[in-house]
């Protein structure tokens, strides 16, 4: 069964939609990682002024931090394998 061109017109709208806003949360995500670095960046420089390196690893903000980045970067994985999956899929339709 053929589709219309109205529903070709819609259904490519969508795809573009769909894929544009894949990229966004792609971009809010890899922004944020971004402020996870900077922030743990500010902290270590913070123990290197006071020469206490060797209780970095101790402090839980610091751990916390490191789990959080963890978590950005798997999800950075996942939405750039959604990315490449449907923005390559979306094309090969047309």
């Amino acid at each position: 069964m053929s589709e219309t061109p109205l529903n070709k017109l819609k259904n490519g709208a969508l795809n573009c939609a769909s894929a544009l806003l894949l990229r966004v949360d792609l971009a809010a995500e890899e922004s944020r990682l971004n402020d996870k670095f900077k922030i743990l960046g500010k902290k270590v420089q913070e123990f290197i002024k006071n020469d206490s390196l060797d209780t970095l690893k101790d402090d839980p903000s610091i751990v916390e931090l490191i789990g959080a980045i963890h978590e950005n970067e798997v999800r950075i994985q996942e939405l750039k394998k959604r990315c490449s999956k449907d923005c390559s899929g979306s094309s090969e339709k047309d």
